[in-house]
């Protein structure tokens, strides 16, 4: 059996793992022979990108021609624009995901193309099908698409032989953050809720202290202010922002030198400065536990949290646990926070047991034959990995207007297009549910489906609030009969444990049906094909 490599495709930085000739995940150093790769793209020539740290150290020097933080932007319809040509995020993604391969296969020896890649646990379907086509964009064979804290829970629980335990992972990366409760026995790894800001990361940390510095540089020597403009200067602020970050992380203080022109300072931050700046940052965090807490309360009335895991670079701040102490009475453990996810995709790449299930025989066949003639179990025993779906899912419903759209309420007054979610946040998936709505409107010879997805922290019905999932105008059955005000027409939907969704409708008055995938993505297939061909043409380094 091909092997397959796990990959945390990170906000700031990326790693790849792999499970080694004694069944034990390993990270696969890049061609720098580091653990990690920045996820920095440099756009150098038409035909030609830099990706990793070279491409960090250009992205204040030469700004326009460095992508940084690409990962905020998947699922959305934005363009990049280089040398004439246009890239989206996920041609851009690919580029990374493309530069991780090239140096995995060349640091192993192993030729495969075949990858899980992990994305943050709150990224809804949209988000995961992008992230999906970076990797098909790239030439990969994308094995699956798991959430972050389950790889960093498998990463952790891979030697748990009995008992069960209820675990809080706290996910603080270079660009996300993510909470998830997991409940981990020897046979089965259970999501119970999830949540998380895709717009919180350590880089925001970073901007705090680039900011703070700044100010202080520019109090000291009465430097102009257009002179702090200059682009090398501020490239400079941005490296040592994040390497002072690191240092105050094991040291209660740091000299930071800085030089600009004839002007020159040594500033001194201490720990207690820093936490005192980017305070409003962690408590923004916490405010994200708690609801992650009243969510499995609400769920699973009495759960208790047995250990919590700090996950992520950023989570090595001592403030991080400190309140987590303070507030919760936790004593967190750090679990290899640069590593796990990587390695967890590895060990679900190498697992018999996926997110659709699989036989036990079959599986110790398995890991058997990505052995050798060890005879070792890859990477500990198999799971059956149960999840949840990360926002929720409806669809649109117009009651009292002439519009066309099934309405749940054929005799509602309300004159508005509004949601009505099928599945819920934190809902169990896979998800199957049938309903039965009214036409809007007398004489209706024509029903329209549009599904939406929740965007903001909590549910509401309000359009704008939500994303349309299907295609601008939704899915139309057409021809129908001039049906009465009121007629049924029942819908169901279908997501299996992939988050892929599946709709279906039918008009029960003349049985006429109607069945379509959701368009999960912003690429069509036709921009999946220039993409795939934009992207090979370039060579990365």
């Amino acid at each position: 059996m091909t092997e397959i490599f796990g990959i945390d495709l990170g906000t700031t930085y990326s790693a790849v793992a792999r499970i080694d000739e004694f069944g034990m995940p390993v990270i696969v150093p890049n061609g720098e022979d580091q653990p990690t790769t920045p996820s920095a793209v440099y756009f150098e020539t038409e035909d030609n990108v830099a990706v990793g740290q070279t491409a960090k150290n250009s992205a204040v020097i030469d700004a326009d021609n460095v992508v940084t933080l690409v990962k905020r932007r998947m699922g959305e319809d934005f363009k990049l624009s280089f040398y004439g040509q246009e890239y989206t995020p996920e041609s851009v993604s690919a580029l990374i995901l493309k530069q991780l391969m090239q140096d995995a296969v060349a640091q192993t020896g192993i030729d495969t193309n075949r990858v899980v890649i992990t994305v943050p646990a709150y990224f809804g379907v949209r988000e995961k099908d992008s992230t999906r086509k970076a990797g098909e964009i790239a030439g990969l064979d994308v094995v699956d698409i798991i959430a972050e804290p389950v790889a960093a829970a498998l990463a952790y629980g891979m030697k748990q032989s009995e008992g069960e335990k209820t675990v809080f992972v706290y996910d603080l990366g270079g660009g996300t953050f993510d909470t998830t409760i997991l409940k981990i026995t020897p046979e089965v790894l259970e999501v119970v809720v999830i949540d998380g800001n895709h717009e919180l990361g350590g880089a925001d940390w970073d901007s705090k202290l680039i900011e703070y510095l700044i100010s202080e540089f520019q109090s000291q020597t009465g430097i102009p202010e257009e002179e702090l403009e200059d682009e090398n200067f501020l490239q400079e602020m941005a490296l040592k922002a994040e390497e002072l970050k690191r240092n105050l992380s094991k040291l209660e203080s740091r000299q930071v030198p800085l030089k600009l022109g004839s002007k020159s300072a040594k500033l001194t931050v201490t720990r207690e400065q820093f936490e005192d700046l980017t305070a409003d940052l962690l408590n923004e965090t916490v405010t994200i536990v708690e609801r992650t807490l009243k969510a499995a309360q609400d769920k699973d009335p009495g759960i208790r949290i047995d250990e919590v895991l700090l996950v992520g670079g950023s989570s090595f701040m001592p403030a991080v646990a400190r309140v987590l102490k303070d507030k919760f009475g936790w004593d967190a453990k750090l679990s290899d926070p640069n590593q796990a996810i990587a390695k967890g995709a590895a060990i679900y790449g190498s697992s018999p047991v996926s997110l659709s299930g699989g036989d036990a025989e079959g599986a110790a066949q398995q890991a058997k034959s990505l052995l050798g003639d060890t005879g070792q179990q890859a990477a500990g025993p198999a799971r059956e990995i149960r999840t949840v779906i990360p926002k929720a899912i409806g669809i649109g419903v117009w009651c009292g207007h002439d519009g066309g759209t099934a309405c749940e309420h054929s005799d509602a007054q309300s004159d508005k297009l509004v949601v009505d979610f099928f599945i819920h946040k934190n809902d169990s998936l896979p998800f199957v549910e049938k309903r039965t709505f009214g036409t809007a409107a007398e004489g209706q010879t024509t029903v329209r489906i549009q599904v939406f997805e929740q965007t903001g922290a909590t549910e509401s019905e309000l359009i704008p609030n939500n994303r349309l999932l299907s295609h601008e105008g939704g899915a139309v059955i057409t021809d129908l009969p001039q049906l009465p005000k009121g007629s049924p027409i029942e819908i169901e939907l279908d997501i299996n444990k992939q988050g892929e969704a599946h709709l279906a409708a039918k008009d029960l008055t003349s049985g006429k049906e109607l069945k379509f995938t959701i368009s999960l993505g912003q690429m069509q297939e036709k921009e999946l094909e220039e993409a795939r061909e934009q992207i090979s043409r370039i060579t990365v380094g």
